[in-house]
Parts: structure tokens; C-alpha cells; sequence
């Protein structure tokens, strides 16, 4: 009988949530209110982002084929005026859209001291050049279908740390105006665990003392519009071995001008990769993109380099890409993209790859 009062209550105070945000929203003000005294109300902001693809290359290996996009769920909540938290978890589907994976992607809680010092802590996305920290996990905000290769997620087989779980620091450098910002970073790291299958686990435990740390400067002149210049530079030691460790350096540079109708975009990155005792290991990537809206169309064009060196610890597997790539995104309506565009692809195994994609990008 015990049990299934205890099943009673659970479903209640599941239902009174699940009714909306509001209400349990304001039952946590009313209990908030009864044991601190002032008003501190709450608020959750609740967006869901999907994607539906569509494929197909001149390999007759691989036939043209639906597909999901991932299924982003992104919420935040204003727990006082200075403080915030943000979630972002997302459901993917396997290749053949039978199995369905669930990853937490960012968990952050903010303090705003003030302009010049926002303390975060959490599950993040480095700061590492431009790209990776101004878009997250929801392809309707990005204007093709995918990111750039360099800054490809772990588990799709990125070369680099685009999550970490430490703290950061950020804000407008003083006596700037708003022109000058600064971001630093201290993480767990990158963990190869389970190299061998291309795998990491930033969101375990770090596996040695050194933390993994980055350092950013943007400047965005007054005046001139969506203009942002900017660096930063990320460090770690990566445990090889037992008796060995990989020097972790990532430089990257970049410069961006975004309005409403024109989109501008340029970054570098160069990785190096040195073992404790042998060879180090340069490597480089970038991209340039630009894109011009006119009404509810933007045709846009892409050109994405990656070059690795296969021997370099880790990432070496993921070899060197070039693609060309020429595409149009047309919005009929506020929320609802469709996006369309044709690939030139050169890798190692496959040279001169045409392809063509589509994808809708949806947000409620």
C-alpha cells in the first residue's frame, strides 16, 4: 500500500509539471516566498529544434536516403536576476533511424557580476575560434546543412575538444566600451579512452592533473555593424599511455561580419600535436563562407579545408578534406527552413565525390 501512495504522489506532482511551465514555475516562487521572504520569481523558456534529411551521391554504394537530423531540446531559466541555467539535450538517430541516442549536450549555470565578469559552470562548448560557440546544436540557426568539418562533434569523429566540463570566464574588457571581450576557460580536458574506436568522455572524470585551458579575445569596432574580429588559444595535456602524454596546442584566428542579410565568415585553426619525448605533429584547418539574403531566400557558398596528418596521435584517422560547397535556404515561414545544396568532395579514399542534400529545419 506504501508503494503505491508513493507512485500516487509521484504522478501528481509529475502531472502538475508536465501541465506547464507556469505552474511549476510558480509553485516553486509560492515555496520560495514562504520560506526566503522577497520575491525571486522563476521562469523556464522551453525550444525544441528538429531536422528531416535527405541525401544522395554519385556512389552507387551509397543509395540516396531519408534521414533525421538531431532533435534538440534546449531550455534555460532565469533563477534571479543574475543568475541563469541553460540545458541542451539531444536525441539522434541511428544510420537506419531504428535506434535513437540521447546525449546531454550543455548543462551551464551563469552568475553576471558584472559586465566585465560572467562566471559560468558546467558542460559547455569551447570558445575555440568563432563557429563552435555561436552555433550549438540547432541546425535551423546555421545556413547550411552542416558545420564546418573541423568543427565536427566527438562523436561524428571531430578533431577537436568541442565540449569540456569545467568553468569559464567572460565579458567586456574594462575601459573598452563594448568593443573588446575576453573569454577564459578551465576544463577536464580531452580523454581518449577508447582511441581506438575514435571515441572521448570529456564528461567523465579527468584522467590526470592538467586541465585543459583557452583563452579568447574578440574586438568588434563601434560602428561597424556586425563586424568581430578575434583569436584564441587552447592548451591540454592528453594522456597517450601509461608512460607517455600528447601536448595539446590549438591556435585559431577568425573574422566575421553578420547582419540580418549578409553573412561574411573566415577562420584558421592550426592543431599541434607533441609527444612527450618524440615527434610533434602541425596540422590545419579552416573555412570560408559567405551568404546573401533577399527576402525569404539566401543562396550561400562554402569552401571547408581540413589537413591532417594521418600519424598524429588521436585524430590522425580522420585524414584530410576539401569540399566546395554551393547551396540556397528558403524560409516560407518564421521557424521552418529548407535548405538545398550540391557537394564537391575530395578526401583520401574518394576523389572528386559529387553530392546533393537537402534538409528542413524546424523549430516549436
Amino acid at each position: 500500500m506504501g508503494s503505491r501512495r508513493r507512485a500516487c504522489v509521484a504522478f501528481v506532482i509529475a502531472s502538475i509539471c508536465l501541465s506547464g511551465p507556469r505552474l511549476c514555475a510558480q509553485a516553486e516562487h509560492d515555496q520560495h516566498d514562504a520560506a526566503n521572504g522577497p520575491d525571486q520569481r522563476s521562469s523556464l523558456l522551453l525550444r525544441a529544434f528538429g531536422a528531416v534529411e535527405w541525401a544522395g551521391s554519385q556512389q552507387e554504394e551509397t543509395p540516396n536516403s531519408f534521414g533525421l537530423g538531431q532533435f534538440a531540446l534546449f531550455a534555460t531559466s532565469n533563477l534571479h536576476e543574475r543568475v541563469s541555467v541553460l540545458a541542451e539535450v539531444v536525441l539522434e538517430a541511428s544510420g537506419n533511424n531504428t535506434r535513437v541516442v540521447t546525449d546531454l549536450e550543455r548543462l551551464q549555470i551563469t552568475f553576471r557580476l558584472r559586465d566585465f565578469l560572467n562566471l559560468s559552470a558546467g558542460r559547455y562548448h569551447t570558445g575555440i575560434g568563432y563557429y563552435n560557440a555561436a552555433f550549438h546544436h540547432g541546425a535551423y540557426f546555421e545556413t547550411p546543412i552542416d558545420r564546418p568539418r573541423v568543427f565536427a562533434f566527438e562523436d561524428e569523429g571531430g578533431v577537436l575538444p568541442v565540449h569540456e566540463v569545467g568553468m569559464t570566464a567572460s565579458g567586456i574588457v574594462p575601459g573598452t566600451g563594448s568593443t573588446l571581450r575576453y573569454l577564459a576557460e578551465v576544463g577536464n580536458g580531452r580523454s581518449f579512452d577508447r582511441a581506438a574506436r575514435g571515441e572521448t568522455d570529456e564528461e567523465r572524470r579527468d584522467r590526470n592533473g592538467a586541465k585543459s585551458t583557452n583563452l579568447g579575445l574578440s574586438f568588434r569596432p563601434s560602428g561597424s555593424g556586425g563586424l568581430e574580429l578575434g583569436a584564441s588559444y587552447y592548451r591540454d595535456t592528453v594522456p597517450q599511455n601509461a608512460a607517455a602524454a600528447v601536448n595539446l596546442r590549438i591556435g585559431a584566428a577568425f573574422a566575421v561580419y553578420r547582419t540580418p542579410s549578409i553573412e561574411l565568415m573566415a577562420e584558421w585553426l592550426r592543431l599541434q600535436h607533441r609527444i612527450d619525448g618524440g615527434p610533434s605533429f602541425a596540422n590545419s584547418a579552416g573555412y570560408l563562407q559567405g551568404s546573401r539574403a533577399w527576402g525569404q531566400w539566401r543562396p550561400y557558398y562554402r569552401y571547408d579545408r581540413l589537413a591532417i596528418d594521418p600519424a598524429t596521435p588521436f585524430i590522425g584517422s580522420a585524414g584530410s578534406y576539401r569540399s566546395n560547397i554551393v547551396g540556397i535556404r528558403f524560409d516560407p515561414m518564421q521557424w521552418v527552413g529548407l535548405k538545398a545544396q550540391y557537394e564537391h568532395t575530395d578526401e583520401p579514399r574518394q576523389r572528386g565525390v559529387d553530392a546533393v542534400r537537402a534538409q528542413l529545419v524546424f523549430v516549436f
